[in-house]
């Protein structure tokens, strides 16, 4: 394991037990931490501690490959949804708490700012954290004992488990159905080659089909507690 890599998950590894122990809420531990793993990673690369390849991020060599398979991914991880939800309620009894996505019901111009800003936060620094940095870093650390399938397995796993940490503050149903679902991206980024771009645009496409279902009340949690029932998006 690299240098940046310990120093890496180190920096992960605290931020998410900040998150999960104390501040759950806290937009700024939250997104500040995000933003931290990504600056660090990004003065990296400038130093050459870390290149682009090794966190995924190399230029794929066949790109419409790529994009056929995000596309195709991206249709798996929608047909899963609705299982991957009813799995959750079965083991989990409330709802997930939503009322942080409000602003995006409110108004067109918030809805696409949400969406913007759901590609920096989810489809680029998440990834980046959790596939670039935790399953890959995690999954060649192990395939020395484990073997590469199985290490790969276990990467996804806790890649996934850490996703799941810094939604809590959307509530258990939410981090069941966001951990399965991250298992997912998990796996598209391990049969892509650890192709980071397809996790990232695969990520990108799904938040922004579930934000425009949500703000138009086309989700099942679109309705919100104290919304009149015929809200939606206005212009």
């Amino acid at each position: 394991m690299t240098t940046f890599q310990r120093t890496a998950l180190l920096l992960i590894a605290t931020w998410l037990g900040v998150v999960g122990i104390r501040f759950r809420r806290s937009t700024i531990v939250l997104v500040g931490g995000l933003f931290a793993i990504g600056f660090y990673t990004a003065v990296s690369l400038a130093r050459g501690r870390v290149s682009a390849d090794e966190l995924g991020l190399g230029i794929p060599g066949r790109p419409w490959v790529t994009i056929g398979l995000v596309l195709g991914w991206w249709g798996v991880m929608f047909a899963y949804s609705p299982l991957a939800d009813r799995l959750a309620t079965r083991w989990f009894a409330k709802p997930p708490t939503l009322q942080s996505f409000r602003a995006i019901q409110q108004s067109t111009v918030k809805l696409v700012t949400g969406i913007l800003v759901a590609w920096v936060l989810g489809g680029i620094l998440e990834e980046l954290a959790f596939r670039g940095i935790v399953l890959r870093s995690i999954g060649l650390w192990l395939a020395a004992w484990l073997g590469v399938p199985l290490a790969a397995a276990c990467a996804v796993g806790l890649a996934a488990f850490g996703a799941g940490v810094i939604h809590i503050y959307q509530g258990p149903r939410a981090v069941a159905i966001i951990v399965q679902l991250s298992v997912l991206f998990g796996v598209l980024f391990v049969i892509s080659g650890y192709n980071l771009w397809a996790v990232i645009l695969c990520h990108g496409l799904y938040d922004t089909v579930a934000f425009i279902r949500f703000a138009n009340k086309k989700s099942r949690y679109s309705d919100l507690e104290g919304d009149a029932p015929a809200a939606f998006v206005k212009s």
